[in-house]
C-alpha cells in the first residue's frame, strides 16, 4: 500500500515539475489541423429570392397571415358584443346562457389564434 502511495506521489510530482519545466508529456507531436470543409450539397443556383424562401412557401406564410388576421378581427368583435352585453345587464342578474356560449366562442378563437401564432 505504502508503496503504491510512494509510485503515485513520484508520478504526479514528475509530471507536475515536467509541466513547469516545459517539457512535452507525450513524444507525439500535438499539431490538430482544421478540417476541410464539406462540398455544397447542391451545386446549382437558387431560383428563389433572397430570403431563401420558395414561392409556395410565401404563399403559405401569406396564407397563414391572413388566417390569423381574419381570427384576430372575429375575436375583436366578439369580444365588443359580449362587453356590450355585459354592460346591459344589472349587476344583480344572472348572466344567461348566450353570455356563455358566447365567452366558450371567445375562447375557442383565442386558442385558434395562439395555434396559428406557432405555426
Amino acid at each position: 500500500m505504502r508503496n503504491l502511495r510512494r509510485q503515485f506521489l513520484w508520478c504526479t510530482g514528475a509530471t507536475f515539475a515536467a509541466g513547469i519545466c516545459g517539457i512535452p508529456s507525450s513524444a507525439l507531436p500535438q499539431s490538430r489541423k482544421m478540417p476541410s470543409p464539406p462540398e455544397p450539397a447542391e451545386t446549382e443556383p437558387h431560383a428563389a429570392s433572397s430570403t431563401g424562401r420558395t414561392p409556395s412557401q410565401r404563399a403559405l406564410l401569406q396564407q397563414h397571415e391572413r388566417e390569423f388576421r381574419e381570427s384576430l378581427a372575429s375575436l375583436s368583435e366578439r369580444v365588443n358584443e359580449l362587453k356590450e352585453e355585459v354592460a346591459e345587464l344589472h349587476s344583480s342578474s344572472i348572466f344567461s346562457v348566450k353570455i356563455y356560449k358566447q365567452s366558450s366562442e371567445i375562447e375557442r378563437l383565442a386558442k385558434q389564434l395562439k395555434n396559428l401564432a406557432k405555426s
